[in-house]
């Protein structure tokens, strides 16, 4: 655990790394929501120096950091998230969520695998028609990524049903664009249902966890950053951010590749729905 190795290793810290880590054992639920420069300036350091505590506490990064702060404070909280705690008000249940989510998509701007989000928009653009799987919290997003991806001209359908899934997924071929999103990539059934993708010859996308059995199936897997949360205890509410911003980056990308045509097209779609308005 991240507090008992900063807590063992302080002594063989720098000076100016002990005054970062004596700031963080003193207030780590404090310290998942500050910024790099937050930070330095509590512990009266260089921004750099963040950067070096991290590393030689373990860390990747300092977001990388403060995940693991707050996986360490996970047990004990409610069902209902990771960052909030009974007794909270509503000013302090707003700054833990905002700044819960904040963190969140500064963690994807510095892991995003671009080189995968390249090789998604690739897959899609060339797709003759988009397949979209989700189940239960994830059933929503995918109906959100329905709502964006149809825009494209490329026939787009969303199943949130098992048995629709799987009758969908054996009728993929070579040129259908199957996207699965999944919180964890375990569940069974979804497992069940890539391995039909596969087998049927379709081109599988996954934003799941990146050491999942899905992940591992898909042609592309693009991370969910579902490390941020025990998605299996807590109601998903970072991961959700994090994917639903992993689809409009999707969706941005590949209408930029499509050049001028789907602007008309997005005029024309936009402009179809002026009469269903009452004036201002």
């Amino acid at each position: 655990m991240l507090l008992n190795r900063l807590q063992q290793s302080i002594n063989n810290f720098s000076k100016a790394e002990r005054r970062i880590a004596e700031v963080i054992l003193k207030d780590p639920a404090a310290v998942v929501h500050m910024t790099t420069a937050e930070l330095a300036r509590a512990a009266d350091v260089s921004d750099p120096m963040v950067s070096r505590l991290c590393r030689s506490a373990g860390c990747r990064s300092f977001p990388d950091l403060k995940v693991q702060l707050a996986s360490a404070m996970a047990s004990g909280n409610s069902y209902i998230s990771s960052t909030v705690s009974a007794g909270d008000n509503s000013e302090e249940i707003a700054q833990k969520i905002i700044g819960a989510n904040m963190n969140g998509l500064e963690y994807l701007r510095n892991g995003l695998e671009l080189d995968a989000i390249d090789r998604a928009i690739e897959i899609i653009r060339n797709a003759k028609r988009i397949e979209i799987f989700g189940m239960g919290g994830c059933a929503s997003i995918a109906a959100d990524a329905q709502n964006r991806f149809f825009r494209s001209g490329i026939p787009t359908v969303c199943y949130e049903d098992t048995l629709k899934q799987r009758m969908a997924a054996a009728s993929a071929t070579k040129g259908t664009a199957v996207l699965i999103i999944t919180f964890t990539g375990r569940t069974k059934d979804m497992i069940e249902t890539a391995e039909i993708v596969k087998r049927a010859g379709g081109d599988l996308i996954a934003i799941t966890a990146t050491d999942s059995p899905i992940a591992k199936l898909a042609d592309v897997a693009i991370s969910s950053a579902s490390e941020l949360e025990d998605t299996t205890i807590y109601v998903p509410m970072v991961t959700r951010i994090v994917i639903l911003t992993i689809i409009d980056i999707l969706t941005t990308g590949l209408a930029l590749q499509m050049g001028p045509d789907i602007e008309n097209r997005l005029q024309l779609i936009k402009h179809s729905l002026d009469l269903t308005k009452v004036a201002k």
